[in-house]
């Protein structure tokens, strides 16, 4: 009774898989919990799904947590009936009938970002420093990535601050006190829905991507979730042009 909601869902969590079920039964597991806590739940759980590998039947009445959750998703219409059961790809990009259609809602590209993840992105070297580093080669650096901000780090490598070419030219105050603070931090098996989200609220238009201790493994840009936005979009088409071809 003294557990938070976040904690009590983690322990009937913890009790479900010790028993080591061949099929688990899930159902609105993560509903009566805050917003954040659901997220990190979700992301949690999927962290876990991913080394346990269990089948799991998973209820959900929120198409955007079926969407981040499943493999496979069966929605049911009236009476129980299956209306569709597909790979979320599949579903997003090709609706069976109007009512999919009207459960999936619209934004149906930004709700594909729900089963892409960082990890799958190919993120290029981003320009770094440490409170040591000399303003020349804190400079030399931002020019030669030819990026706007550069990160700062702490000793274990974890990011900062972002700075722009002018506080690196400033003298009156330490690094560590210039530029933006990093807020949006994501871990490489998030989403780039939840990744797009943490972006927006970012001063930067980017998000740091860091492992369970924190330390930066790379960072995400606007343009890394547009050029998977258009290959959504090409799939989708793709889908419908082969479909047309053999009807």
């Amino acid at each position: 009774k003294e557990l938070s909601g976040g904690q009590a869902q983690r322990v009937g969590v913890a009790r479900a898989l010790g028993g080591d079920p061949t099929v688990m039964l899930m159902d609105e597991p993560f509903g009566a919990i805050d917003p954040i806590t659901r997220d990190r739940l979700q992301n949690e759980f999927l962290r876990l799904q991913a080394e346990m590998k269990k089948t799991i039947v998973f209820v959900t009445h929120d198409i955007d947590e079926a969407i981040k959750m499943g493999d496979r998703i069966a929605i049911l219409g009236d009476r129980s009936v299956v209306r569709q059961c597909d790979t979320p790809e599949r579903i997003l990009a090709l609706p069976v009938d109007d009512f999919v259609d009207d459960f999936i809602g619209s934004g149906s590209t930004l709700k594909g970002l729900n089963f892409e993840r960082v990890n799958t992105l190919d993120l290029a070297p981003y320009p770094t420093m440490t409170a040591t580093d000399s303003p020349e080669s804190a400079l030399a650096s931002l020019g030669a990535a030819g990026q706007e901000w550069i990160l700062l780090l702490d000793d274990e490598q974890r990011p900062v601050r972002w700075l722009r070419d002018t506080d690196l030219r400033r003298s009156d105050r330490p690094f560590g006190e210039m530029g933006q603070l990093v807020r949006a931090r994501v871990e490489p098996n998030a989403t780039l829905h939840d990744t797009l989200e943490e972006m927006l609220q970012s001063s930067t238009g980017s998000c740091c991507v860091v492992d369970n201790r924190g330390r930066l493994q790379g960072v995400v840009e606007m343009h890394h979730l547009t050029e998977v936005m258009h290959s959504l979009q090409a799939e989708a088409r793709a889908h419908y042009d082969g479909l047309e071809a053999t009807s």
